[in-house]
């Protein structure tokens, strides 16, 4: 079982649930009618790894699709894509007849709706005309391990280096900027809203009060300020569980991960997906939790109460549930 699990992990990221990721993308009916009765006419099966990383998830698709199928892998991390495409190499489109084609694209996943709307295939450069037509789309949130072990990243408070956690370098204020150029009530509002901070105030006063910060190391330095060690009482109110909350906080600012994760949910999703297609995310804490449980079963990033009420033909008239059979 150990080594199922570790057969698509790089020294870039472990692909998490890889086995349980595959298996759900790979139920829907439309792409097991084509892969069981191939020749019928039935078109090529499209999936899209949103959150492509290392390539680990990817990778494990690939290997479980046919000749003519398409998987797409995005990033807005240009070290991943690149990472990414070297190890998906056979797949670019070389073997084409041979293997399932992989495409890499540079985009945020909550763009991926326009981006692909343009996209040709890589060898007869026609239009692929994705838009409602994808099987199956992963989305992997949170960090990858290798930008959390690379200090010039500056999304680890373990390792010294430029304060920046943009996943993609090239344009987006840095975390550094953010904490020289924010108010101290607004920095308490990041800290409480994306990390439910319990120091809130007194770190965002400590921040204030300890700039310029321009390194991670002076981000730990205006945190420890003010939290100590060790609390008896509970190991949450501790120096290292509120470092963890406090560059969890900044980092969801930085790159706007909520905006971004409930617009891919809202918008992106449903206008790639076809009808009966797969959608599989992996969450880390309630911020991507919430908002995911509720748009797959209600239909809608906000609390509702929801109805099963129908009309005299037996058709459901509730909020539109874009996720439910």
């Amino acid at each position: 079982m150990e080594e199922q699990q570790q057969a698509f992990d790089t020294g870039y990221h472990a692909p998490v649930m890889w086995k349980e990721c595959i298996s759900a993308l790979l139920g829907g009916d439309r792409y097991q009618a084509c892969k069981d009765n191939p020749g019928t006419g039935t078109s090529s099966g499209v999936f899209l790894d949103g959150t492509l990383g290392g390539g680990g998830h990817a990778s494990a698709l690939l290997k479980n699709l046919q000749p003519g199928d398409i998987v797409v892998g995005c990033d807005v991390d240009s070290d991943a894509l690149a990472t990414a495409s070297q190890r998906l190499s056979d797949y670019l489109g070389s073997k084409a007849n041979e293997l399932p084609l992989f495409l890499p694209v540079r985009s945020n996943f909550c763009e991926l709706a326009s981006v692909l709307s343009s996209l040709e295939h890589p060898v007869t450069n026609e239009p692929l005309n994705l838009v409602g037509s994808v099987d199956g789309i992963l989305l992997d949130l949170g960090v990858s391990s290798y930008q959390i072990d690379t200090p010039e990243r500056g999304f680890a408070f373990m390792k010294d280096g430029p304060l920046d956690m943009r996943m993609g370098r090239e344009r987006g204020l840095t975390a550094a900027d953010l904490c020289n150029e924010l108010d101290q009530r607004e920095l308490q509002r990041i800290l409480k809203t994306y990390g439910d901070e319990p120091r809130a105030r007194r770190i965002a006063q400590s921040i204030v009060e300890r700039r310029p910060l321009t390194t991670t190391k002076d981000l730990v330095a205006a945190v420890s300020a003010v939290t100590p060690d060790f609390v008896k009482k509970s190991r949450r109110l501790g120096r290292t569980a509120t470092l963890a909350r406090v560059f969890q906080s900044i980092r969801i600012m930085v790159n706007q991960e909520d905006k971004v994760l409930n617009q891919a949910l809202s918008e992106m999703c449903p206008a790639l997906l076809r009808p009966g297609g797969r959608l599989a995310v992996l969450s880390y804490h309630s911020l991507e939790d919430r908002p995911t449980k509720r748009i797959i079963r209600d239909g809608t990033l906000y609390p509702t109460r929801q109805t099963n009420e129908k009309d005299m033909y037996g058709n459901f008239v509730g909020t539109p549930r874009p996720f439910r059979a």
